[in-house]
């Protein structure tokens, strides 16, 4: 996959610090449809807990969920690293600063007879 064409963009800040945005039509209905994925789970766990069988099993029904939240969680995740341009926002701001600099240095150049 190009790097124009992935969904997803991670900013990066070190190792365990990032974000992940969509970028484009095809990162958001990637997002979308992520989040939609998660409908199912909650749908059953307010049936299962609402009903009165569901009382007597309240505590393996909030297991089951949490487990499946860090499952939904985690294969969210791992799809959106997989599928993301990486960029190092340390590198990033360090271009941009030597850019800058030679940009000032150009027109403090060019102003001086």
């Amino acid at each position: 996959m190009r790097r124009k064409d992935k969904p997803f963009v991670l900013y990066s800040r070190g190792p365990l610090s990032f974000t992940i945005v969509p970028r484009g039509l095809a990162g958001w209905v990637q997002f979308a449809l992520w989040l939609a994925s998660l409908a199912p789970l909650v749908i059953w766990f307010e049936d299962h807990i609402t009903s009165p069988a569901g009382q007597a099993t309240f505590g393996s029904a909030v297991a089951l969920f949490v487990a499946g939240m860090l499952i939904w969680f985690v294969c969210g995740l791992w799809w959106m690293l997989g599928h993301a341009e990486v960029v190092d926002l340390s590198e990033h701001l360090r271009d941009k600063q030597r850019a800058r600099r030679k940009a000032q240095r150009r027109r403090d150049g060019s102003d001086n007879p």
